[in-house]
C-alpha cells in the first residue's frame, strides 16, 4: 500500500515513458517481417497440401487399375518417384510364385 505522496516505480516509469515505445517505422517493419513470414508459412503449408493431395490421388488412380484387373494379372508402373509392382489374386499356398 503507497502512503499519501508517495509514487510507485511503475508509476514514474510510466509517466517517464518506459522504454517501451517503438519508433513507427520499426513498428512498420517489424509487421512486414511478421506478415511475409507468415505468407511463407501459407504458401508453405498449400504446396504440402497439394502434394499431398496428388499423391492421394495417383494412389486412387492406382487401386482403381489394380481392382479391375483379372486374378493373375501383374500391375507394374515405374516412374520417376516409384516403382510398382502388383500380383493380382496370390496363387495358392506353397505354388512358387517364380520370385526366386
Amino acid at each position: 500500500m503507497l502512503i499519501e505522496g508517495e509514487r510507485g516505480v511503475l508509476d514514474a516509469a510510466l509517466d517517464h515513458g518506459s522504454g517501451w515505445e517503438m519508433d513507427p517505422m520499426t513498428t512498420a517493419a517489424a509487421g512486414l517481417a511478421a506478415g511475409g513470414y507468415i505468407l511463407r508459412l501459407g504458401h508453405r503449408w498449400f504446396r504440402f497440401r497439394a502434394q499431398v493431395q496428388r499423391a492421394e490421388l495417383a494412389q486412387r488412380g492406382l487401386s482403381e487399375r489394380a481392382r479391375s484387373l483379372p486374378p493373375g494379372s501383374r500391375l507394374i508402373e515405374k516412374t520417376a518417384h516409384h516403382d510398382v509392382d502388383i500380383l493380382i489374386g496370390l496363387p495358392a499356398a506353397g505354388t512358387p510364385r517364380g520370385d526366386a
